[in-house]
C-alpha cells in the first residue's frame, strides 16, 4: 500500500494532516534538531540506571551513520525497524527477508547490533515472523497491546487505530514476552505517545503523565511488562510522562526491572534453564534444590514466617539454594497427561515448575483441561495466584522485581528529507 494511504488510514485523514503540518516542527534539514531529542531520552531515562530501545530504519541509518553510532556509544540500543518505513502487512515472505538481511548487514557494518525489530506501523504478518527468524533476529516487538482507558477519554481516532494495528486487548490477556521458535515476541503498549497527544488529544503533560501512571500500576499489580512506545519528536510532551512511570517504579517497594528490549529477550531465553527438584524430608516436608542464572529470584507461597522474606502477596522470595518447605504435597503445579502441551509451555514459560501428574492429590495445584489457548492464559494466572496452597515458584524478572518497563520509541527519520522519502516508499 502507499505509504501516504497507510498514514492516512492508521491516522485518519484529520490527524494524518496534522501530524505533516507539524514535521517542520519535528525534525530540520540536518539531523541536529533529532540529535537533540535523543539526548533528551538519555536525560531521562540514564537516572534510573536504565537504557532506551529505539527502533529505526536501515535507510536512515545508511543516510546518517555516525548519529545512531554516537548514541550506541551512550548507550541507546537501536533495533531494525525495517529497511525502509513501509507496511510489513503488505510485503510477502521473500521481500521482507531480503529486507531484513540487507538491514541487518547494515547496521553491523555500521557497528550497531541488529538483534531486534519492531514493524513500522506496528504491522507484521507470518512473512515477517520468518523473516526475523530465517535472518536470526533475538526478539520482535511488533504486536501491540492496550490497556483500558476511561471510555469518556476514548475517540474514533483512538478506536480505529486499535484495529488498524491488529491491537489486543490487555484485558483479555497477559502483557508479556512469549517465546515462538526462538524468537522473542515482546509486546508493545498502547495509549502510546501517538495516541495521547494525536488521538485522544490529552490537554497536557501532567494529563498524560497520569494516565501512563495508571496503565503502569495496572502492569505492576499484575507482574507484567509496560513497553513505553515514546517517539523521539514527542519527547517534549511525553518526556514528563516517561519520567512519572519511571519514578513510580523506583519509589515501589517491590521493586521494577527497567529494562531494553534486547535485555528483556535475553532473560525471557536464559531464565528456562533454571532448574527446581523436591524431595521428600518428612511428613509434610520437601527439600528443595534450586539453581538459575544470575538474577534467578526463588519465590515460595507459605505462611512459614520463618522462611525468606516477605516479597509480594503471600510469597516469600528465598536466597538459599537449598531450604525445607511446609507442603501436605509436591509444592508445584501438576498437570494431567491429557491436558494440552500448550498451558505446559505457558506456564513454565511464566517460572511456575510444571510436573505430568495423572493424581490430583501428588500436588498442591492440579489442573486438568480439555483445552488451552491464548484467551484461557489470563484467567489461568488468576485462578493460580488466588489460591492459598504452598508453591515453589521462579520470579517472572531477575532479582526479585515484581513488574518491568521498558522505554522504547521509533526513529521513522533523522531529517526532513528522510521523512520526506518515506513516502517514495524511501
Amino acid at each position: 500500500m502507499n505509504p501516504v494511504l497507510v498514514a492516512a488510514k492508521g491516522k485518519g485523514a484529520v490527524n494524518a494532516a496534522r501530524r505533516a503540518g507539524a514535521i517542520g516542527t519535528h525534525y530540520g534539514l540536518g539531523p541536529r534538531r533529532m540529535e537533540e531529542r535523543l539526548s533528551e531520552v538519555l536525560r531521562i531515562v540514564a537516572p534510573f540506571g536504565g537504557v532506551a530501545t529505539l527502533p529505526i530504519t536501515a535507510a536512515a541509518v545508511q543516510r546518517h551513520p555516525r548519529v545512531p553510532a554516537r548514541f550506541a556509544e551512550l548507550g541507546i540500543e537501536f533495533a531494525v525497524h525495517g529497511y525502509y518505513h513501509v507496511d510489513h502487512i503488505g510485503l510477502d515472505a521473500v521481500v521482507q527477508d531480503r529486507h531484513l538481511a540487507e538491514a541487518r548487514l547494515l547496521f553491523e557494518s555500521s557497528g550497531l547490533p541488529a538483534v531486534g525489530f519492531r514493524a513500522p506501523y506496528l504491522r507484521w504478518n507470518e512473512g515477517t515472523v520468518h523473516a526475523l527468524i530465517e535472518n536470526g533476529f533475538l526478539y520482535d516487538s511488533s504486536q501491540s497491546m492496550h490497556w483500558p482507558i476511561p471510555p469518556e477519554m476514548e475517540t474514533d481516532a483512538y478506536r480505529r487505530v486499535l484495529e488498524f494495528y491488529g491491537s489486543l486487548p490487555a484485558a483479555e490477556h497477559p502483557v508479556l514476552p512469549r517465546s515462538e521458535n526462538g524468537l522473542v515476541r515482546i509486546p508493545c503498549c498502547l495509549p502510546d505517545d501517538e495516541s495521547v497527544v494525536d488521538r485522544l488529544g490529552l490537554p497536557s503533560p501532567e494529563a498524560i503523565a497520569s494516565l501512563w501512571v495508571d496503565v503502569w500500576r495496572r502492569t505492576h499489580e499484575r507482574g507484567e511488562l509496560f513497553t513505553m512506545q515514546v517517539h523521539p519528536e514527542r519527547i517534549g510532551p511525553c518526556g514528563p510522562g516517561v519520567s512519572a512511570v519511571l519514578q513510580a517504579g523506583a519509589d515501589d517497594a517491590d521493586g521494577v526491572w527497567l529494562a531494553s528490549l534486547r535485555e528483556i529477550a535475553e532473560w525471557w531465553v536464559a531464565r528456562p534453564s533454571s532448574t527446581v527438584e523436591a524431595a521428600k524430608d518428612g511428613e509434610g516436608m520437601f527439600r528443595i534444590r534450586w539453581s538459575g542464572p544470575s538474577g534467578t529470584t526463588m519465590l515460595v507461597r507459605t505462611d512459614d514466617p520463618g522462611l525468606g522474606e516477605p516479597w509480594s502477596a503471600s510469597y516469600r522470595r528465598v536466597e538459599t539454594e537449598g531450604f525445607v518447605v511446609r507442603a501436605p504435597s509436591r509444592p508445584f503445579i501438576g498437570v494431567h497427561p491429557s491436558s494440552p502441551e500448550a498451558m505446559t509451555t505457558f506456564l513454565r514459560a511464566q517460572g511456575y515448575v510444571v510436573e505430568r501428574a495423572t493424581d490430583a492429590s501428588t500436588h498442591t495445584v492440579h489442573l486438568h483441561r480439555e483445552r488451552f489457548g491464548r484467551e484461557d492464559e489470563l484467567a489461568l494466572l488468576s485462578e493460580i495466584e488466588a489460591g492459598r496452597e504452598p508453591l515453589v515458584r521462579l520470579g517472572r524478572w531477575p532479582n526479585a522485581a515484581r513488574s518491568a518497563v521498558a522505554v522504547t520509541g521509533d526513529v521513522d527519520a533523522l531529517t526532513i528529507w528522510d521523512y520526506a522519502l518515506r513516502f517514495a516508499g524511501r
